[in-house]
């Protein structure tokens, strides 16, 4: 998750055509609404359609479609759905809890709870990071061969169309290979190891033809995974003139977008390589506005020194959950182990029952867990909500400018979830701290305060 501006180029690309269009109504009501509008958004996040809602949260909204997958966008919450021509459609959900409650009624209504379903399910199955990722390569096949099945089986339990079955299993299979490909990176992210798969066990993706333009506009994961591949040769490659040439062996135009759109990221989530990617931009583009944004966020990353272990951590002075004033001074005496997150951060609530378990396990100790929050001002009813429905516990702080606080930009906070570690002084331990679904963060502690 990504505190960044986000950059869409202006640019006028022909997309192929589906086979059926037609105009879609889709109405509705959401119970205890603070963001004023809903959005569908295509798959590339480019904005097709929104309706403000009045003042009982109902909405109303029509327009013409080519039938295939789009996004729901409420506030930062969004689910993926999939509209055909002709579909009336009206949905109701309680915006404190927005995948939950949402539930679909009228034409086109089956498959789009089906895809509600499907990803409450998959968040389920995947819900114990050690028993999914700390396996070997076989094991992990397995898992996420296992995840296919049970969706399939939802899949065939629906009462959808034959052509939408169709289309789902390949989305399901995609989203399979999505998980070969990003092996690697979720078993860094979720569990603090580097591991090297074999070859073989990418052999499905390297028999996968990259240059399907229709599936790329069509079908969401094979667009991430293609665009998974094409970033990581880029990445691999030691200089500009050799990225700028695998580069050019892109034919699809909207992939070449999407991956120099990605470059902007790069420079601030690859340090050692902002440079290459700042003249990378340079070189494929002259749209003045992205030029400058890249340089203005390239000077930031190079002058930006950074906290360091042995630093005096910067003050806060956050609102709690009981409507108190918590300063980080007012915790001196004790080591502080800081959560930031946010309520619509898939990764922080995965995050959640590992931090509980840290919770238990040192409750007797010299230590409090903090978690302060970093969602807009209008979203801190869900906020409050969320800490109840989980029974989460610590100390559970508000920011008071999201990611603009004065806190979370002295930590230089871009992405959650971020962990920092401070000693009973005040001093960092570590400004970027291990996850609780880590091993080194139970030996960590252990060390400290045993």
């Amino acid at each position: 998750m990504k505190k960044s501006i986000i950059i869409i180029f202006t640019l006028f690309i022909t997309l192929n055509v589906f086979a059926k269009s037609g105009k879609i109504v889709l109405k509705g009501q959401v119970q205890n609404h603070e963001v004023p509008t809903i959005v569908i958004s295509r798959i590339d996040n480019k904005k097709v359609i929104s309706a403000e809602l009045d003042n009982d949260g109902k909405f109303s909204m029509s327009v013409k479609i080519d039938h295939g997958y789009y996004l729901l966008q409420y506030g930062r919450s969004s689910v993926s759905i999939y509209l055909y021509p002709k579909d009336n459609l009206s949905l109701v959900f309680d915006a404190k809890n927005f995948e939950s409650t949402l539930v679909f009624d009228g034409e086109g209504s089956e498959r789009n709870n089906y895809l509600i379903k499907k990803e409450l399910l998959e968040v389920d199955l995947t819900k114990d990071l050690e028993a999914f990722y700390k396996v070997d390569e076989t094991g992990y096949l397995k898992n996420i061969t296992n995840v296919k099945s049970i969706l399939i089986a939802l899949l065939y339990e629906s009462n959808v169309e034959g052509f939408f079955k169709e289309e789902e299993e390949k989305s399901i299979e995609y989203s399979r290979l999505l998980s070969i490909q990003n092996y690697k990176n979720s078993y860094k992210f979720y569990l603090g190891d580097e591991i090297t798969p074999s070859k073989d066990f990418y052999r499905p993706i390297e028999t996968l033809k990259l240059d399907n333009d229709e599936e790329y506009t069509r079908q969401p994961y094979y667009r991430y995974l293609v665009n998974s591949v094409w970033s990581k040769r880029i990445d691999a490659e030691p200089d500009v003139e050799s990225m700028l040439a695998v580069l050019r062996k892109v034919k699809n135009q909207e992939l070449a977008i999407s991956l120099v759109n990605g470059f902007y990221s790069k420079i601030s989530s690859k340090k050692e390589r902002a440079k290459d990617y700042l003249d990378l931009i340079k070189r494929v583009t002259k749209h003045q506005p992205f030029i400058e944004a890249a340089e203005k966020r390239y000077q930031e990353v190079m002058n930006s020194k950074g906290l360091k272990e042995g630093d005096v951590s910067p003050e806060f002075s956050y609102e709690s959950i009981d409507g108190q004033i918590v300063s980080l001074s007012d915790l001196k005496g004790k080591y502080i182990y800081i959560d930031v997150w946010a309520t619509w951060c898939g990764p922080c609530i995965k995050q959640v029952p590992y931090l509980i378990q840290l919770e238990e396990r040192y409750h007797d100790k010299n230590i409090v867990f903090v978690s302060i929050s970093v969602d807009k001002e209008d979203v801190k009813p869900a906020w409050k909500q969320m800490i109840a429905d989980k029974g989460l516990g610590g100390l559970q702080l508000f920011a008071d400018k999201s990611f603009d606080s004065d806190f979370m930009n002295a930590y230089a906070v871009n992405s959650i979830p971020r962990f920092i570690l401070l000693d009973p002084e005040g001093k960092i331990i570590d400004p970027e701290a291990p996850r609780p679904s880590f091993e080194k963060t139970k030996v960590l502690l252990d060390k400290l305060l045993n």
